[in-house]
C-alpha cells in the first residue's frame, strides 16, 4: 500500500490535532450531541492520519496489513461518525437505539475479523479482485447517503436564510460520499484512491465545524415541523373524510395505550364515541372531554381533545386534525383547590355557627380550636388576644389552648412568650403569616418550636382590616409534628380562618360593650322608675306626716306608718332585684338550678312564698334552657314589680317530646285584651319562645292571677 509523502501528512496530522483540542474545548464549554460527533468524526480522522505518519515514519511499527486495517476500521468509522451528526444536528437522536448501534457496529467488527483470519483475508481481501472493499465502500455509501438525506430534508423543510448561512454543512456532508463513489470507480486503477476519501472527510469536519459555529445563525440546531410534532406533549391525529384514522404522533399512542399501526385505519367513533354527535351538533362542537380508567396508576386519566377541520382548495374538506391533551394533572389540582375551598367554606360556616351558639368568648374560642386543629392536621393550637385596658389594646395574654403538655402550656402562658409576640405583631406590619422550623432555627423567633415541642409552628395574626388602619387583635399558634411544614396553600386557608376569627372577636367584644351598655342605661331607667320612685314616696311621706304634725293636724299613725312599710318594702323587693340582675348570668348548671338561685336569691327575699317544682334529668339544648330562663325571668319579674302577689309556683315538667315551663301567681291579675303586646314584656317572651320553635300561652283576669305556659321541644 502506497502513503502520502511525509511533510503533507505531517500538516495534515497537525492540521487535524489542532482541530479536535479546539473542539474540545468547545464541548467543555457547550456539551451537546452535535459538537460531540463532530469531536468523534475528528478523533477518527486525527488517528487515521497519525497511522500513515508513524507508518512513513517506521514500517514495522505500523506494517502495510495493519495500515489497511486501521484504513477500513477509519473509514467505516468515519462515515457512522457523519450519520451521528446528523442524527444530532437534524433532533433525530431518538432514533439512536441499541439497535442502531449494534448495526453500526456490526460491519466494522466483522471486517476486523474477517481480516485477520485464513483464508478469509486471502479471498475477501486479495489486490485483484477486492471483494470486500466493494462491500465496505457500498456499505459506507449508504451510510453517507444516510446522513446526507436528513441533512438536505431538514434545509428543504426550513427557511431559505438557514441554508444560506449554514451551507457548508450540506456540501460538507456530500463530499464524502462523492470520495466514496470516486473510489469505486477508481479502485484498481491507482493505489492512492483512498486519498480522496481521507481529504473529503476533512473538508467535511470543516464545513460541519464552520456552520455549526457560524454567528450570524438564527438556529444552532435547526426544528423542523415534523420533529416537533412527533416531540410534542400533546397528541396529534388525523382523519381522513371517512372519519378513519390515518396519522397520529408518539403522544397519542402514550395517552390511549394502543400504538399507530393498530388503529390505523379504524374508524374514529371506535375511539371516540361522542364523534357522531359532533359531527351531527349544528353548533360545531369542536372540543370535548374524555375520561378513561388508568389500571397501571388505579386511577382516572382525563384527556382534552380539540377538533379542527383540514381543507384543501377551493374550501374543499378533506379531514380533521384532532390535538390530544392529557389534564390529568390540572384536573386533580383543581379537584384539590375545590374541595380545598369547599372545607374552608364549611369551617368558615362552622366558626360562624359556633359564634352565634357560645354562651362566651372562652367557650368560642375552644371550639374554635377544635375545629381548626383537625382540619390543619395540627397537635396543638394555642390563641393569644390582646387585653383591653382603659379603652386601648395593651400587650397580649393566653386565653385558649389544647394540646400542649402541662410543661409546654407553662411555657406558653409566660409573660415573656407573650410579650414576644406582641412585639412580632407589631414589627409586621404587613400581618404576614410566619412559618417556623424548628429542626433549623434561624435569628430569634418569636416563639420557638423546639421550646414548646414541635417540628414547624405556625403564626398567624388576628387583624381586624379597616378603611383606614389594621387593628390587631392577637395570635393563632399552631403546633406540627409530621414531617411537612405548613405548606403556602394551609397558610393562606389558616389566614381567612384567623381574619373570620378576629372578625367574629371583635364582633363579640362590640356586641358585649352594646349589650352592658344598654343594660345600664336599662337599669338606670329602672331605677329612677321604680326604686327612686318608692324613695320618693317614702319622703313624701314622711315630711307629710311630719309637716301634719307641726301644724297640729290629726294624724293616724299607724295608717302612715303601714304605707311607708308598704313603700319601704317594695324598694326593697326592687333593689334585690337590680343587684341580681346586675350579677352575670350563667346556665352551665343547666336550667332549673339557675331558676332555683334566682327563687332564692330575690323572690325568698321579698316576702313572697315561692316554690320551685321541677322533673329529673330534663333534657334541653342550649338554645332552649337560654330562651326559657329568660322567659321565667321577665315572668317573675312582672310578678315582683306589678302583681303584689304572696305566692308563686314554678314548674318544669318533661313530657315524651317536650319540655314544658309553668309560672302561676295569685297576684291582682290584669285583662289581657285591654292590654298592649308591648306591655309587660310580653313581645320579648314571645319572640324568645319562637326564637326555639316553642309555643307562648298566658292567662290571666284582674283579681284572678295570670299563668305563663311555655312548651318547647326535648333535645333529640
Amino acid at each position: 500500500m502506497t502513503t502520502m509523502p511525509f511533510q503533507l501528512t505531517s500538516l495534515f496530522f497537525i492540521a487535524i490535532t489542532v482541530l479536535a483540542v479546539w473542539i474540545t474545548f468547545l464541548l467543555r464549554r457547550k456539551a451537546s450531541a452535535s459538537i460531540g460527533s463532530i469531536f468523534m468524526l475528528t478523533t477518527v480522522v486525527a488517528v487515521w492520519a497519525a497511522a500513515y505518519l508513524l507508518h512513513v515514519i517506521n514500517e514495522r511499527v505500523i506494517t502495510a496489513d495493519l495500515l489497511q486495517s486501521i484504513n477500513y476500521l477509519c473509514l467505516t468509522s468515519a462515515a457512522s461518525g457523519q450519520l451521528l451528526f446528523a442524527f444530532s444536528y437534524t433532533n433525530r437522536t431518538r432514533w439512536l437505539t441499541p439497535i442502531t448501534y449494534f448495526f453500526l457496529l456490526l460491519e466494522p467488527t466483522l471486517t476486523q475479523a474477517l481480516f485477520w483470519v485464513e483464508p478469509s483475508q486471502s479471498v475477501l481481501f486479495d489486490p485483484q479482485t477486492r471483494i470486500w472493499e466493494q462491500v465496505n465502500i457500498i456499505y459506507n455509501s449508504h451510510l453517507l447517503a444516510a446522513s446526507v438525506f436528513l441533512l438536505v430534508d431538514t434545509f428543504l423543510n426550513k427557511p431559505s436564510l438557514l441554508f444560506l448561512r449554514a451551507w457548508t454543512i450540506p456540501i460538507g456532508a456530500i463530499l464524502p460520499l462523492a470520495g466514496n463513489m470516486l473510489i469505486f470507480i477508481l479502485r484498481g486503477e491507482t493505489e492512492d484512491h483512498i486519498y480522496l476519501a481521507f481529504f473529503s472527510y476533512a473538508l467535511a469536519i470543516a464545513g460541519f465545524s464552520y456552520g455549526k459555529f457560524n454567528s450570524n445563525l438564527v438556529e444552532i440546531t435547526p426544528l423542523t415541523r415534523d420533529i416537533v410534532v412527533e416531540s410534542m406533549d400533546d397528541g396529534w391525529m388525523v382523519v381522513d373524510d371517512q372519519d378513519k384514522i390515518i396519522d397520529m404522533n408518539a403522544a397519542v399512542e402514550r395517552m390511549i395505550g394502543a400504538s399507530r399501526e393498530k388503529l390505523y385505519g379504524m374508524p374514529v367513533n371506535h375511539l371516540l364515541s361522542d364523534w357522531p354527535k359532533v359531527q351531527q351538533s349544528s353548533e360545531g362542537i369542536r372540543e370535548m372531554e374524555m375520561r378513561r380508567p388508568v389500571k397501571t396508576q388505579g386511577g382516572w386519566q382525563y384527556l382534552n381533545i380539540r377538533i379542527s377541520q383540514l381543507t384543501g382548495g377551493k374550501n374543499s374538506q378533506f379531514g380533521h386534525l384532532f390535538v390530544w391533551r392529557d389534564v390529568t394533572g390540572r384536573k386533580l389540582a383543581d379537584d384539590a383547590r375545590q374541595r380545598a375551598r369547599d372545607e374552608l367554606f364549611v369551617l368558615l360556616n362552622a366558626i360562624s355557627s359556633l359564634a352565634s351558639r357560645s354562651m362566651n368568648l372562652e367557650d368560642f374560642l375552644s371550639e374554635s380550636s377544635y375545629q381548626v386543629i383537625y382540619s390543619f392536621n395540627s397537635q396543638a393550637v394555642a390563641v393569644f388576644l390582646t387585653e383591653e385596658k382603659d379603652g386601648t389594646r395593651q400587650g397580649l395574654s393566653l386565653k385558649s389552648h389544647f394540646g400542649f403538655s402541662p410543661e409546654h402550656v407553662n411555657t406558653i402562658n409566660r409573660k415573656t412568650v407573650a410579650s414576644n409576640l406582641h412585639e412580632w405583631l407589631i414589627s409586621n406590619e404587613e400581618s404576614r403569616p410566619l412559618i417556623l422550623d424548628g429542626r433549623n432555627e434561624d435569628g430569634n423567633p418569636p416563639l420557638g418550636p423546639a421550646a414548646i415541642g414541635f417540628n414547624y409552628v405556625a403564626l398567624i395574626p388576628l387583624v381586624i382590616y379597616t378603611e383606614h388602619e389594621n387593628n390587631i387583635l392577637g395570635c393563632l399558634c399552631l403546633g406540627r409534628n409530621k414531617d411537612a411544614a405548613y405548606s403556602q396553600d394551609e397558610v393562606i386557608r389558616l389566614t381567612t380562618i384567623a381574619n373570620q376569627i378576629a372578625t367574629l372577636i371583635d364582633s363579640n367584644r362590640r356586641r358585649q360593650f352594646a349589650i352592658a351598655l344598654g343594660e345600664r342605661q336599662r337599669l338606670l331607667r329602672d331605677l329612677h322608675d321604680s326604686v327612686s320612685q318608692k324613695l320618693y314616696g317614702l319622703l313624701a311621706l314622711t315630711e307629710a306626716a311630719q309637716a301634719g304634725i307641726e301644724a297640729g293636724s290629726t294624724i293616724a299613725p299607724l295608717d302612715v306608718l303601714t304605707r311607708i312599710g308598704e313603700n319601704a318594702r317594695q324598694a326593697v323587693k326592687e333593689m334585690r332585684l337590680f343587684l341580681y340582675e346586675m350579677q352575670p348570668t350563667d346556665l352551665k348548671d343547666g336550667l332549673v338550678p339557675s331558676l332555683q338561685h334566682r327563687i332564692a336569691a330575690v323572690e325568698g327575699r321579698a316576702d313572697i312564698r315561692a316554690r320551685m317544682i321541677s322533673d329529673e334529668n330534663i333534657q334541653l339544648d342550649k338554645e332552649s334552657e337560654i330562651a326559657l330562663y329568660y322567659i321565667a325571668q321577665e315572668a317573675l319579674n312582672n310578678i315582683l314589680r306589678h302583681a303584689h302577689a304572696r305566692n308563686v309556683s314554678v314548674s318544669v315538667k318533661q313530657t315524651r317530646k317536650n319540655v314544658i315551663l309553668e309560672i302561676v301567681d295569685d297576684g291582682q291579675g290584669f285583662d289581657i285584651k285591654k292590654l298592649d303586646d308591648s306591655g309587660l314584656g310580653l313581645r320579648s317572651m314571645r319572640e324568645r319562645a319562637a326564637q326555639v320553635n316553642g309555643k307562648f300561652k298566658i292567662t290571666s283576669k284582674p283579681g284572678a292571677g295570670t299563668k305563663v305556659l311555655v312548651s318547647v321541644a326535648r333535645k333529640g
